[in-house]
């Protein structure tokens, strides 16, 4: 059993001040795939989705998501000792470019609620805590506060039955990694249940849509095929098939220069062998036609058939299997009854048994409409609004009077509940006056 009950984040790109988002019911579903949190009275709702307008920081938030899972999977066995963390803070003012940032998880795994977050700045881990409920009252397992090994005070929960490795995680710890990252790469059994939380997390943004896409390839060729297969189906794209040629190995005259290349561009990345580059496999997809079945070249598809196909797999595997999956811009390419669609399977508890969640920001309005197909109801929306210096609020729409029953959707393009646009119609051009 793993959940998100709620991520909250602090100086990282327009964020500036701690928002959080939560997955928390406030209201009763009988009718949403709501799970029940142990040891407390609270329910953990199935999808929650982030609106707002153009460069509000909805994408921001999400992205926060992304950066602080690659820093717990990455820091300790890929970063260098001496490699930057990357991070993005608020650049808008002097004092908060210099604040470290932070980002903190409320989640569940195995019955058993935890609390995890880590703060750092732009070259080491300023802060980092986990804390459990394992019988509805708080233990400190671990807190850090700063990037030395000394810095790290091991709680009761980590020193008896873990002792040995405590150790070994904590002396093995760098300055700009994490204490969980190192726990999982000694094989710590609790340390390594946190990482594989977050590794199990399924990112979804253009960055790893090539990834995204192979990945549902394979699982078309696997024993969830018949399901992928239903997918496509109910897409209506007249996709009948996928396949894919094999994995061929790069020439390797081609494999020396590229090596060469991203060695000039990261200094600090020193395991790169040319004889590991590959060329990725050739994809065809299938459509069928008054003359029989016809390929086509992958590359040839519509985006919107592409973002099916990238998004396909990841739904299926975190349907299967309780994932969260967070996903940017979820209506990018695709029409708004097939984004419903796609929202729809985690909603209902029919086609998510296992409590899988959905986490995503958009543009499409359709889906605050009492008729569309994933309609979302007021404690699964979130908005976001730039204030006057610049810096992103993150809203809950139950913060408004808006009620199930209202017509949302309306009232939000409207600007009733603000995170849209307001248009000046003093800057349109005069066209007339031009001519």
């Amino acid at each position: 059993m793993t959940m998100l009950l709620r991520f909250r984040v602090t100086n990282w790109a327009s964020l500036r001040d701690e928002q959080e988002l939560s997955l928390v019911a406030s209201d009763r579903h009988d009718d949403l795939a709501l799970r029940d949190v142990p040891g407390t009275g609270l329910r953990v709702l199935p999808v929650v989705g982030v609106f707002g307008a153009n460069a509000s920081g909805k994408s921001k938030l999400v992205h926060a998501m992304f950066y602080a899972r690659s820093v717990v999977l990455l820091s300790q066995q890929k970063w260098t000792p001496n490699a930057p963390t990357r991070r993005e803070p608020f650049l808008l003012d002097s004092e908060s470019a210099a604040q470290p940032s932070e980002f903190v998880f409320d989640l569940v795994i195995g019955g058993t609620r935890y609390e995890y977050g880590f703060a750092l700045d732009h070259s080491r881990i300023t802060g980092e805590w986990l804390y459990g409920w394992p019988h509805g009252r708080i233990r400190t397992l671990f807190e850090r506060s700063g990037p030395e090994q000394e810095d790290i005070t091991i709680g009761p929960g980590l020193r008896k039955g873990f002792g040995t490795r405590t150790r070994t995680a904590r002396e093995s710890v760098r300055p700009n990694s994490l204490l969980v990252s190192a726990g999982a790469a000694n094989n710590h059994p609790l340390l390594t249940e946190i990482y594989n939380w977050f590794e199990r997390m399924g990112p979804a943004h253009d960055s790893n849509a090539e990834s995204r896409h192979k990945f549902t390839v394979e699982m078309l060729k696997g024993e969830r095929g018949a399901e992928a297969r239903r997918l496509l189906r109910l897409a209506d794209l007249g996709i009948t098939g996928v396949r894919s040629e094999e994995e061929r190995e790069m020439p390797v005259e081609a494999a020396t220069h590229l090596t060469e290349v991203l060695k000039i561009l990261e200094p600090d990345a020193h395991d790169l062998d040319p004889g590991e580059w590959r060329l990725s496999p050739k994809i065809f997809v299938s459509h069928q036609t008054a003359e029989g079945e016809v390929e086509l070249p992958y590359a040839v598809e519509s985006h919107g058939t592409q973002t099916w196909l990238e998004l396909l797999g990841p739904v299926l595997q975190a349907l299967a299997t309780g994932r969260v999956l967070v996903v940017d811009e979820l209506d990018a390419y695709l029409h708004p009854n097939l984004a419903g669609q796609l929202v729809m399977l985690f909603q209902e508890p029919a086609t998510n048994p296992h409590g899988a969640q959905l986490v995503f920001n958009t543009h499409d309005a359709t889906l605050l409409d009492r008729h569309s197909y994933g309609r979302l109801v007021r404690d699964q929306v979130w908005l976001t609004e730039k204030d006057e210096t610049g810096a992103t609020e993150l809203i809950a729409l139950r913060e408004y009077k808006a009620r199930n029953r209202d017509d949302v959707m309306h009232r939000y393009l409207l600007g009733r509940f603000g995170a849209v646009p307001v248009l000046n119609e003093e800057n349109l051009p005069d066209f007339e006056r031009a001519s």
